[in-house]
This record gives structure tokens, C-alpha cells and sequence, in this order.
């Protein structure tokens, strides 16, 4: 269809015998509600570019970021005293030794109250090291201690909580303690809590609004480093931050071996607190305990707590002086009494170890509930599936990544990082040529639809599977607190016009004007309503805060991001084409499109649903990895911490990848 103007008077055009009467005072009103619809998505992508930093603004952010480390550190606690059989809580005690005289204890508490001692140290500056051995209950203590800072924090005049620093854990993991301490910690907070934009980070670390409680020094450095990545933040901390409050938590051993390296006590002017081992009568009377509030009438209790009373000082004994082990034999003996027997006669505190950590995954499996959504998990199934993580962990590490904890967009890691990508850039490339390809050949030729659909595949393959290898997923909430769904609406107008005008002229010039009039209206329309919905119910940096983060739908976020934007854009470039080369093949080019788009802007629900694929074929994970991921945190196996995956202890993950694969996989 040709475009022909055939009369022209006054503001009167007439085309293809359509009549038009466009005036200068007309054109003039529809820029100004054009400027007026670009005013507010303009206001507020400065305002998440450049949030406000004043005094007020910092000390709202505060409380909201007080608000998010209280709940991820209520959901941590719970999950680390939690195990296959249900809650087991076991209580432990903190002892304070003597600055200037060492070994000298200066007070002892239950670890619940180690948040009391913090703050009844003499400031200026409150440091503190909380020192344990593998299993001991350090991480606990440090939601306990993180959680009543938070407490007392709560209750202040508005004024004094303005200047009081929010208690923060972070893990050290993955840091190779060379970079600015201030530095990295700001990337660290704005890994942990991406709904925090540098600047208010940075403005909040400036400040002394944060007091950085460091977990995981211990899992900095390989077994090569000899702790030197731990000792270079130590050494920061006492340099850069020797003024400035901070919190660190780390192995009694590693520790001592720090403090030899530096000549110095490790980090200077602090207090140090140190968990205390489980007595043999302690076991004894938390065994007692557990046994009466379960209402169990086994022998094996009792066998176990006569043989510690005889015995206290032996391999099981030592074994079961930390809360980490005494949590896996109670539940080791829930799953098989007869696990006492085997306890009683094991010689050596290794093997004691190997005992306990082999009963954790057949506990778990056979302590379903008969609504599991899968019931055909294996033992063998479940080991193999664990190696695998922790084998790819300590990859993480070896490459100086966090070896300790993993997010489910990144899941697709696992099937193998280079497989994935090539397999993601491939399915995009092969999506685009046939999207581009196929209505180029339809209007030019064969040979023209082969030659664009090979440049535009090629092109967009390598674009997009060549992306940075981890993403993070925009939260969609419909109902978010104190704001409207429909905020998106002005900016949702203004991309509807920009790409109704961008569709229209094209399809114009080529098949007449009332055809583009037709293919702008329908794509500006929806595309409009894509780019509205996404804005409207994508939560802010502000509003995130007060959203519930759920790591089980990180990829889930991602996926419905890329269909609010891709679907809708895909259904009216479609519908553009098909008023030129008919919807028989327009619908379909645009739906391919679409589909393509939507692979390449969310390249971590693109990998994850490769990477699902690939764990069909290799059985090297499940099949569906967020089932199963939340039901090993349920069952004790794994934890969270934020939106990240780990497992209940390092020595678990250590054990489970010196052990041989199931023989059904060998």
C-alpha cells in the first residue's frame, strides 16, 4: 500500500483519503502532556540513580535496614537449631578472659546474654572477638548478640537511635582481605541487601551507622594462604578502622595462629569472648531433657548418658561438647536407636564424626512428611546431590568466590558455567534468526531472511551468552505498603508513545498511513501497559526493605520480569508485521521475538531453566533445584542465610566431599 497526500489547505492534510486537521495550538498541548507524562519517571529514576542522603533520609534507611537484618537474623537462628527431626535447641555459655591478664576469666553467661556484655564495654570504640571451635555455636551467639544490639537499639528517642550504628553480619568469605575494609564492606552490605544503592551504603558507613559484626574469617583463606587473607583484614581493621566499632567472629585456633603472624592480640582493643565446650554432665542432662519433653521411652538415651558419666573424657564425650555434634547425635538416635551401640564402641573422635554426619541425610529421607511434594528422594539421591554442591563451593572458593553460600540464579553454575552460557547464547541466537529471518525472507527473499536471521542470531547469541554469569531478579510485589500499583502509568504512557511512534512510521511508509496509524496504536498500547505493570509492581530501594525477600523465588521474579516486558512487546510487534505480511506469520515473528527477548533480559531464568535441563541428563543435581534446596533446609541439611543457600556447618561440607560418590554413581 503506497502513502499518498492529495490535498493540502490550511492545517487541513488529507492522506489516502483520510482527512486530518492538526493546529499549532493543538501539536503544542500535546507536547506539554508528552513533557508532563515523562516528569514523574524522570523524578523517580533520579531519585533510585541519586537517593537523598540527609540526615533524616540516612536515619530512616537506618531503621529500615535495622528492620531486615532483624528478620534474616530471626529466620538464621531458626534454621541452624533446627534439624532433620524437628527443633533442637541446645543452650551453651560465653566466657570473658582478662585483657591484661590472660586465661583470667572476668565474667560467664548463657550465649543469649552476650549481647549485654557487648554493650556494657567501655566505648569509645566497641570491638569485640568471639572465639570458638568448629561446631561450638559461633554463628548462633552472633545472631544472639546482633539480634539484642537490634533490641536495644529499637527502644531509643528518635534522636539518639539517629546516631546509634546498626549491627550488621556479614561474611568475610570470598574477600581476599586486600581491598579497603570501607570498601568492600559497602559492596558486602550491597550483595546481602541489593535494595541498598551505593550512595545511602556508603552514606551510612561514612557515617558510623553501621557496626559490622564479621562472621566466616575463618573460611576466607584456602588450606595453601595460611590464613593470609585473615590476617590482611585484621591488619585493615586495626589500621582504617581502628577508630570505628566492629565485631569479629573466627576458630580459637585460627585465631591464636592470627594474633602469632601479627605480633599483636589479634584486633587491638578489643575484649575477647570465648564459647565454652559442653561438660560430659551437660550432655548428659540436654540428652535427659530432650528425651523427656519428646515423651520417648528408647533405652538408648540412657544408654548414652551412662556411658558419658563413665567415661568423660572420651571419644564420644569430646565429640559431643559442642552444640553443632550433640544436635546431630540426638538426631542420629531419633532416626535409629540403635546408633548407641555404634556411638558406645566408636574408638576415635573421627569416628565418632563419620557416624553422626553418615546418619544425617537417612534421617532426613525417612523423615518425610507424607505431604512432601517429592517421596521419592533417595539417600543416594540425596548425597550425590550435596557433593555436588559442596564440591562446587569449594570451587567458588578455589577461584575467590564465596565458597560458603549460594543464591538459586545461581544454581545454573552447577551444570557447568561455560556450558550453560554457550547452551543460553545458542537458544537466544536460534530464537532471534528465526524472529528476524523469517519476515526479511518473506519480503525480500530466501536468501535476504537467511543472511539476517544468521547477523541478528549471531549478534544477539554472543551478546547475551556472553553476560556477566550471575544476575539478580527485581522483586515484583502487587501489593507493596505505602505506595500505588498504578505509579508506573505515566512512565508506561511515555514508552507507548516512543515505541508506538518507533513501530508506526515504519509500517506507514511502507503500507500506508492508516495501516501504521493502526500497528503504532497497538503496539504503543501494549507495549505501554508492559512497561506500566513493570515499573508499577517492581518495588523500589526503599519499599524492598519492607518486602520479604524469599530466596525460593529469586528465578521465579526474574522469569515474571522478563514476561511482563516480553510478552506484551512481542504480541504487538507481531501484530505490527502482521498488518504488513498478515497475522498468519506476523503473530508468530512477534511471540518469537518476545520469547527472545525474554531469554535475553533474564539471563538467570534463562540459565536456570538450561541448567534444570542438564541436571535430566547428568543427575549430577535435581531436576528442580528450589524443591529440593527448601526441602534440605527444612530438614536441617542446609541453611539460609539472606537469600543464599549453605550448608548447617563447613565440616559437614568438608566431610561430604571427602566421601566417595553412592555406588549406584560410580
Amino acid at each position: 500500500m503506497s502513502l499518498v497526500r492529495s490535498k493540502s489547505r490550511g492545517g487541513e492534510t488529507q492522506w489516502n483519503g483520510m482527512l486530518f486537521r492538526v493546529t499549532g495550538m493543538e501539536a503544542g498541548a500535546a507536547a506539554v502532556r508528552a513533557g508532563a507524562a515523562l516528569v514523574q519517571p524522570s523524578k523517580s529514576l533520579w531519585r533510585w540513580w541519586k537517593p537523598p542522603t540527609d540526615r533524616a533520609s540516612v536515619a530512616a534507611w537506618a531503621d529500615e535496614l535495622a528492620a531486615a537484618v532483624q528478620s534474616a537474623e530471626r529466620d538464621l537462628r531458626k534454621d541452624l537449631c533446627s534439624g532433620p527431626v524437628g527443633f533442637i535447641r541446645v543452650d551453651f555459655a560465653f566466657a570473658a578472659v582478662s585483657q591484661s591478664r590472660p586465661g583470667e576469666v572476668i565474667e560467664s553467661a548463657d550465649a543469649s546474654e552476650i549481647a549485654t556484655y557487648c554493650e556494657s564495654l567501655d566505648p569509645p570504640p566497641r570491638r569485640l572477638v568471639i572465639l570458638g571451635e568448629p561446631g561450638s555455636g559461633k554463628t548462633v551467639a552472633a545472631t544472639y548478640l546482633v539480634q539484642g544490639l537490634l533490641k536495644t537499639r529499637s527502644g531509643m528517642a528518635d534522636g539518639i537511635r539517629a546516631e546509634h550504628p546498626v549491627p550488621v553480619r556479614v561474611n568475610a568469605a570470598g574477600w581476599d582481605g586486600t581491598a579497603d575494609f570501607s570498601g568492600w564492606l559497602i559492596t558486602r552490605l550491597g550483595l546481602d541487601y541489593p535494595q541498598l544503592r551505593p550512595a545511602l551504603t556508603r552514606k551510612l558507613v561514612e557515617v558510623g551507622l553501621i557496626l559490622p559484626v564479621i562472621d566466616g574469617l575463618d573460611e576466607m583463606d584456602t588450606t595453601d594462604s595460611q590464613g593470609k587473607s585473615a590476617r590482611a583484614l585484621l591488619d585493615h581493621l586495626n589500621n582504617t578502622w581502628r577508630s570505628e566499632p566492629v565485631i569479629v567472629v573466627c576458630r580459637t585456633t585460627l585465631f591464636e595462629q592470627l594474633c602469632r603472624q601479627g605480633e599483636d592480640n589479634g584486633l587491638h582493643a578489643a575484649a575477647t569472648v570465648t564459647l565454652q565446650p559442653l561438660l560430659a554432665d551437660q550432655v548428659s542432662d540436654h540428652l535427659t531433657g530432650y528425651r523427656d519433653a519428646t515423651g520417648t521411652t528408647s533405652q538408648c538415651w540412657s544408654m548414652i548418658t551412662t556411658h558419658l558419666v563413665s567415661d568423660p573424657h572420651g571419644p564420644l564425650a569430646t565429640t559431643l561438647e559442642t552444640p553443632w555434634m550433640l544436635g546431630l547425635a540426638i538426631t542420629a538416635l531419633r532416626h535409629d536407636p540403635r546408633t548407641a551401640d555404634q556411638l558406645i564402641a566408636c574408638g576415635t573422635t573421627d569416628a565418632v564424626d563419620d557416624l553422626l554426619f553418615a546418619a544425617q541425610i537417612p534421617a532426613a529421607v525417612t523423615g518425610r512428611e507424607p505431604k512432601d511434594e517429592h517421596r521419592d528422594y533417595t539417600s543416594d539421591d540425596v548425597r550425590t546431590w550435596l557433593q555436588s554442591l559442596a564440591t562446587h563451593l569449594d570451587h567458588r572458593r578455589s577461584i575467590g568466590a564465596d565458597g560458603t553460600a549460594i543464591r538459586l540464579d545461581e544454581i545454573w553454575e552447577i551444570a557447568g558455567t561455560t556450558r550453560c552460557r554457550a547452551l543460553h547464547g545458542l537458544t537466544v541466537g536460534i530464537i532471534t534468526a528465526l524472529a528476524f529471518g523469517l519476515p526479511v525472507g518473506l519480503l525480500s527473499g530466501l536468501a535476504s531472511g537467511v543472511c539476517a536471521g544468521l547477523a541478528f542470531g549471531a549478534g544477539f547469541g554472543l551478546a547475551f551468552g556472553g553476560a556477566p554469569e550471575s544476575s539478580r531478579a527485581n522483586p515484583i510485589v502487587w501489593r507493596a505498603p505505602g505506595r500505588s500499583r498504578w505509579r508506573g502509568l505515566p512512565f508506561g504512557l511515555s514508552m507507548g508513545l516512543a515505541i508506538g511512534l518507533v513501530v508506526g512510521l515504519p509500517v506507514g511508509a511502507i503500507a500506508g498511513l492508516p495501516t501504521g496509524l493502526t500497528a503504532g496504536l497497538l503496539s504503543g498500547l501494549m507495549s505501554g501497559l508492559a512497561a506500566g505493570l513493570t515499573a508499577g509492581l517492581t518495588v523500589d530501594d526503599e519499599e524492598r526493605l519492607r518486602v520479604a525477600v524469599d530466596e525460593r523465588r529469586l528465578v521465579r521474579d526474574s522469569a515474571i520480569t522478563a514476561a511482563l516486558v516480553a510478552l506484551p512487546f512481542g504480541l504487538s510487534i507481531g501484530l505490527a508485521f502482521g498488518l504488513v505480511i498478515g497475522l498468519r506469520f506476523g503473530l508468530p515473528v512477534g511471540l518469537a521475538i518476545g520469547l527472545g527477548l525474554g531469554f535475553g533480559i533474564s539471563p538467570a531464568a534463562g540459565r536456570f531453566l538450561i541448567a534444570t535441563l542438564v541436571f535430566r541428563f547428568t543427575k549430577a543435581f535435581p531436576a528442580r533445584p528450589a524443591i529440593f534446596l527448601d526441602w534440605a533446609r527444612r530438614k536441617g541439611l542446609l541453611r539460609v542465610n539472606g537469600t543464599a543457600y549453605q550448608f548447617r556447618h563447613e565440616t559437614y561440607r568438608q566431610w561430604l566431599q571427602r566421601q566417595p560418590p553412592p555406588l549406584a554413581q560410580q
